[in-house]
């Protein structure tokens, strides 16, 4: 029989299922605690008082109805009885608590089983879900309609970042001094179009600082010498000289060197009996080859250029006078559109240099800067804002305003001056080229149009 609760004279006991209540008043509870010690078992009562709290039960001794001799209970032994008491009703708790956990984990439900690939059996009527596992090596296959299409994207492209711009050791440049044309404005209107790929234009080019000469009363008397010039040299303001006398005149500054030689004197004209019959070897003049030559050998020899000189060119003859007018611009840069630098001589029919007008610094210091996009340049263009060279006599042979279309075939890189006094550089433009076709002109014109590159620089007056 398992063990119960009986109620007998007030007492709680374990044993055999029983009841009995005392009639007027409230029972006494008492809990019987076994405890081992050694081989033999004492039992020890624990009263507790009708409000349920727990009270001592040494004051009630249980009557000795075996008259047994009973030891007397030693201090040592009720001191040691209070902790074993209440450590046995802890384990109690302890048991009582993990019976109870063990139940309700017995009452939750099985977790379900994961999901797992799974066959149904055809004969069942019921389907029974069996675990199957795919055969190695085998692929399942996937229905069109459950096969997920897969949009192959390509790669967004990185853009390009744009290359930084360059500034030169000089800074922002002053504007350029674009050559202007001949032609009134207004009279020439011109559609165009692009036959060329812009990506050939350069991203960066020179720059060259024009470093001023600078003269002292010495230098300037020494190069008057060797110009056959004997005057006193004298001071002009700005930080020039001049020096004169019967045989020419010398003027210099900080960019510039202007010699005359003296007018030979005038000759009595010849009466017909005195004339001296012209043969063709006797009244021949120097080849443009050597008329080049002849002044560039005097330009060097007497140091009136500082860099090396480009190939020169004879510009115009004058027959009447007997002389020709020869020009030169510097080997590096090439082209330079503008007059500085560059050498003008004029030299006669006999090798001698009548006069010249040098326009040349005592150096050419560079410096690396960028140009604008090809883009903003070719926009410059169509919008009208390029200076056009064209053959001018056209606007003598056409109707005015000339209207018509270009076509642009190519570019090339140019110089022109910019700056004022003498702080003065040396600045690139591109010189667009091509042809243009005007209404009521059947011929087709050569035609440049020349746009400012550099993009550390001010923009062009006008």
């Amino acid at each position: 029989m398992s063990p119960c609760l009986s109620m007998r004279s007030g007492s709680l006991l374990f044993g055999e299922h029983r009841e009995h209540v005392e009639t007027g008043r409230a029972p006494e509870w008492r809990t019987l605690v076994t405890r081992m010690l050694g081989r033999q078992q004492q039992w020890y009562a624990l009263k507790t008082s009708g409000k349920g709290r727990v009270v001592a039960s040494g004051t009630q001794r249980r009557p000795n109805r075996n008259h047994s001799r009973r030891p007397a209970p030693t201090a040592a032994g009720g001191q040691s009885r209070g902790p074993l008491v209440f450590g046995a009703l802890a384990l109690v708790a302890m048991l009582i608590v993990a019976a109870w956990a063990i139940r309700g984990l017995m009452r939750e439900p099985a977790s379900a089983p994961s999901p797992s690939p799974v066959a149904v059996e055809q004969g069942s009527p019921l389907p029974v879900v069996t675990p199957t596992a795919p055969a190695a090596g085998a692929e399942t296959p996937v229905s069109n309609e459950a096969a997920t299409p897969t949009v192959s994207t390509s790669p967004t492209p990185t853009p390009t970042p744009p290359p930084p711009v360059v500034v030169g050791a000089f800074g922002e440049l002053p504007a350029p001094n674009l050559p202007q044309p001949a032609y009134p404005p207004g009279q020439l209107t011109l559609q165009y179009e692009l036959g060329f790929d812009l990506e050939t234009l350069p991203a960066e080019a020179p720059v060259y600082r024009l470093v001023a000469r600078r003269w002292d009363e010495a230098s300037v008397t020494e190069l008057a010498r060797a110009l056959g010039i004997e005057g006193e040299a004298v001071a002009t303001p700005g930080g020039g000289f001049l020096v004169r006398s019967s045989a020419g005149q010398l003027v210099v500054s900080d960019l510039t060197i202007q010699y005359q030689a003296a007018t030979p004197p005038a000759q009595e004209t010849p009466s017909a009996e005195s004339t001296p019959t012209v043969t063709p070897s006797s009244a021949a003049t120097l080849s443009d080859e050597e008329l080049v030559e002849a002044a560039r050998s005097w330009l060097e020899r007497h140091g009136l250029v500082t860099t090396p000189l480009g190939v020169g060119r004879v510009h115009e003859r004058l027959p009447e006078a007997g002389v020709a007018i020869v020009i030169f611009g510097p080997a590096e840069p090439n082209p330079v559109l503008s007059a500085l630098p560059g050498a003008t001589v004029t030299i006669g029919t006999d090798g001698t240099i009548r006069q010249a007008f040098v326009a040349w610094p005592a150096a050419l210091e560079p410096s690396t800067y960028s140009l604008r996009p090809a883009e903003a340049l070719w926009q410059d263009v169509v919008s009208g804002r390029g200076t056009i060279d064209v053959d001018e006599t056209i606007f003598t042979q056409a109707s005015l305003p000339l209207r018509g279309t270009a076509r642009i075939e190519g570019a090339e890189l140019g110089w022109v001056d910019a700056g004022q006094g003498s702080t003065r550089y040396l600045t690139p433009v591109v010189r667009f080229r091509g042809t243009a076709t005007f209404e009521g002109y059947a011929e087709p014109v050569e035609i440049t149009v020349t746009v400012p590159a550099v993009a550390a620089q001010a923009a062009p007056r006008g």
